[in-house]
């Protein structure tokens, strides 16, 4: 009959191991400043000017990020600051009431699917060549009577701020003929004001 031998408490490897928690305690335990050696003290202060330097570019991204959406979206030189106001001039306008009725709406895209007319707004910035830039746009109106094709030019001024020259809506032909309606047209556009003496 073979006897068990008593279990000894223990391993042999238990010399060489350390119990779980004083691993873990190795692990946490931080040297001070002066205790570190002259090629840690490389390594924690180039370890630690890393993670500030990419804390403080990704501070600087969102911030710009932040600046484009809000001068894009309430900015008034941006496309949907101008386009705002080129709607409410077209909503204004007599003549355009008249044929189109009344609400108008404005769109991106001529069409009866939501996700096309919600597009952006065509616009593009040129330079004539004086050097002037000049802003472009297009955009579809609708009103319950009829629909159009809103074009705009506007030229930025000495000041840097956008000067209607003009902004008409065409009106296709069917019940009535086609034409074209100026809501604003100022030959005089980015030209320098006269000063009367």
């Amino acid at each position: 009959m073979a006897t068990e031998a008593p279990k000894s408490s223990h391993n042999s490897n238990s010399g060489s191991q350390r119990p779980h928690g004083a691993a873990l305690a190795h692990s946490t335990e931080r040297k001070q400043w002066k205790d570190l050696t002259t090629p840690e003290k490389v390594v924690t202060a180039t370890k630690t000017t890393t993670n500030y330097a990419v804390i403080a570019a990704g501070v600087v991204l969102v911030g710009a990020i932040g600046y484009a959406i809000v001068s894009e979206l309430f900015g008034s030189n941006s496309d949907t600051h101008i386009f705002g106001d080129a709607l409410e001039k077209v909503r204004h306008n007599e003549k355009l009431a008249d044929v189109l009725g009344s609400p108008v709406k404005g769109y991106g895209e001529p069409s009866s699917s939501k996700r096309r007319r919600n597009r952006r707004i065509h616009s593009q910035v040129v330079l004539d060549a004086g050097g002037k830039e000049h802003l472009l746009m297009r955009f579809y109106v609708e009103g319950p009577d009829n629909e159009g094709t809103a074009h705009l030019e506007m030229i930025k001024n000495q000041r840097g701020d956008w000067e209607y020259k003009y902004l008409f809506v065409d009106i296709p032909g069917g019940v009535r003929p086609a034409q074209r309606i100026f809501v604003e047209y100022n030959k005089n556009a980015g030209q320098p004001a006269i000063e009367d003496k």
